[in-house]
């Protein structure tokens, strides 16, 4: 009797923090797949900069849920305030648990007081995510997340907890009738079979705890599992050196966007289980919490690495159709380069976005790099303010006519003064500004700034065409061809082209087809078209004469490789032959010599931009040089 009574007592404990665990991985995937839903909406809603019951409503939350039948509550709160969601759960409930939510103190007290990104299968770890309210029980979890504008919020998701029932209902009455036949049996009897019970219900255990450790979608360590392996074996990791390769794949939206999801899923898997198969069992294979795959070797284990760079970058072969994943790599050794785990994940995430910023393939770790890359992210975050309260400026270098000295026009050139690190060239943010969400606020912010420029110098009696730069992209964002529209209507009549457009020549062949009728819409509203860096790309007058273009820029590369010898002259001799027969206006990039000057005058060209006239410099400057 005595053992069956133990029996009955521990198998419903472990039960019910069976049942708990399983819920909470539920109430886990759910809130990732809410997050998930509202990734759009927290972008567009431009939190951070109005209150967040601007941004976001009851209705943006109730889309994310309608895929769930049970009761749930979604909060979602900033500085500012907080929106609040239920279905299935007294409205009542929602109002007085949304308050409770939002106080600091509970969170504190209640739920830890930090977020639960992994989740922990210990009893007192389990029992924080649980909490009684108006009688009942509640299954909690909150989030803090950062969005794209560097701007908090905090996403809680509650769930009414039906373990306790479950338990009772399912595992406690079960056990309770086993243990009635058991004492009617027999003693030995009850023991084999609570024995037998309690292997089914540690397998259970085992499940679950398998299911916390493992990515759904690949069968790989995710990233709570690699954190527990680095913590469990740390003597192990802190005395012996470790190549770790971690791979982000770049086409996976493409793939996504021409394919269903369940072949991004099938893909994944499949790679990871040729992974796992190929792979030494001593190294460890994970998924990380954004995707990206990474792989633990001992020093001794390059073979390891070898093959997984290998497997990578291998085109996968699925339903009829191959994919090449287009891997960008970076490799860290720990712990030379990192001695912590959280250290060695965020420097993974620095790395890949330095070398998707730069376009590499690969990257190795370096000290330097991490604190480059790290401002990156920091300019990242900035941008958008920066252009709003008019950080960013446009300075001015002369195009100069160099057989008489004359200025003929200028390039606005845009330039960053940023409040910590001074004046800062497009080489810091540039990049940034054209892989970022911000790429068509800041290029209507450019083309409306070099209009004021230009129609100030033309009331100061200037009459000197301005010329700004705009991404091949641009032309084709709606909100910029109307902005282009706007100034146009504002300009005064004039007998030349008040401003002038440079595209660089490898955006032009983007599209050629379509990027030549947006360029001839935009020229017939009066805008001057320049093809910039004129030379480097693939293609040059092959496509170039189907543009609507009236001025090419000789990049400065040309310039740089004149010499004494006369065959240094042939490339531009030839651009120039060709663009005085297509009818093109010349400028000459780069000239920082009298020597190059001379040389340029006697092939042809003559107007130019460069050091030895004069360097790009505020507007103010400018002026100065043209008194």
């Amino acid at each position: 009797m005595f053992l069956s009574t133990l029996y009955v007592a521990e198998g419903y404990e472990s039960g019910k923090e069976t049942i708990r665990a399983m819920e909470l991985k539920q109430l886990h995937d759910i809130t990732f797949f809410v997050l998930d839903e509202l990734e759009n909406k927290l972008d567009e809603a431009m939190l951070g900069t109005k209150p967040i019951s601007e941004g976001l409503s009851e209705a943006d939350l109730l889309d994310a849920l309608y895929h769930f039948e049970m009761p749930l509550m979604v909060v979602v709160s900033d500085s500012t305030g907080s929106v609040a969601a239920s279905q299935k759960i007294d409205v009542t409930i929602l109002s007085e648990m949304r308050s409770v939510l939002t106080n600091n103190t509970f969170l504190e007290k209640e739920l830890g007081g930090h977020d639960h990104d992994t989740l922990s299968s210990s009893n007192y770890d389990l029992d924080q995510y649980f909490y009684n309210f108006a009688g009942t029980k509640y299954c909690i979890m909150f989030h803090d997340v950062a969005l794209e504008n560097g701007h908090k919020i905090r996403i809680f998701m509650v769930k009414e907890s039906q373990s306790d029932n479950y338990v009772v209902d399912k595992v406690f009455t079960r056990l309770m009738i086993s243990s009635t036949i058991v004492v009617w049996i027999a003693i030995w009897g009850a023991v084999a079979v609570a024995f037998f019970l309690w292997k089914r219900i540690e397998s259970s255990n085992r499940r679950v705890i398998t299911a916390a450790n493992t990515d759904s979608q690949t069968g790989l360590l995710n990233e709570r599992a690699l954190r527990e392996k680095f913590d469990s074996q740390q003597a192990n990791f802190a005395n012996r050196e470790h190549i770790i390769y971690a791979a982000k794949f770049r086409n996976l939206s493409q793939i996504l966007a021409n394919n269903s999801s369940l072949i991004v899923s099938k893909t994944l898997h499949q790679l990871a289980t040729q992974l796992r198969q190929n792979i030494d069992k001593s190294c460890l294979l994970a998924r990380l919490n954004d995707g990206t795959f990474v792989i633990v070797a001992p020093y001794r284990k390059k073979d390891c690495i070898d093959t997984f760079h290998k497997l990578i970058n291998e085109p996968q072969q699925v339903d009829n159709f191959q994919f090449s994943l287009d891997p960008t790599v970076v490799e860290v050794i720990f712990p030379n380069d990192v001695n912590r785990f959280d250290r060695l994940i965020s420097s993974i995430s620095t790395l890949i976005f330095s070398a998707n910023q730069q376009r590499l393939p690969f990257l190795r770790y370096s000290r330097d790099l991490i604190k480059v890359s790290q401002k990156a992210l920091q300019y990242s975050a900035e941008i958008r303010d920066a252009i709003e309260q008019h950080q960013f400026e446009l300075y001015l270098q002369p195009k100069v006519d160099m057989r008489t000295g004359a200025t003929v026009g200028a390039e606005a050139l845009i330039r960053w003064n940023h409040p910590e690190d001074g004046l800062l060239t497009p080489y810091h943010f540039l990049d940034i500004v054209e892989q970022s969400n911000v790429r068509s606020q800041f290029a209507r912010f450019v083309a409306n700034e070099a209009a004021k420029l230009a129609k100030d110098l033309h009331s100061k009696g200037h009459h000197l065409p301005v010329s700004f730069n705009l991404n091949g992209y641009d032309v084709f964002d709606t909100e910029v061809t109307t902005t282009l529209e706007q100034i146009a209507v504002s300009l005064p009549a004039t007998n030349y082209p008040m401003l002038e457009i440079e595209l660089t020549e490898s955006e032009t062949s983007i599209d050629v087809k379509h990027i030549a009728e947006k360029l001839e819409y935009i020229s017939s509203l009066g805008y001057s078209i320049a093809l910039d860096d004129f030379g480097t790309g693939m293609s040059s007058f092959s496509f170039s004469h189907t543009l609507h273009i009236n001025t090419i820029k000789i990049d400065r590369s040309f310039v740089i490789q004149l010499s004494d010898d006369e065959r240094s002259y042939i490339p531009i001799k030839t651009i120039v032959y060709l663009a005085n027969n297509y009818g093109y206006h010349i400028v000459v990039e780069g000239v920082e010599t009298k020597e190059q000057a001379e040389t340029l005058i006697k092939l042809g060209c003559h107007h130019c931009q460069g050091y030895f006239y004069a360097k790009p410099s505020t507007y103010s400057e400018f002026l100065e040089r043209l008194v």
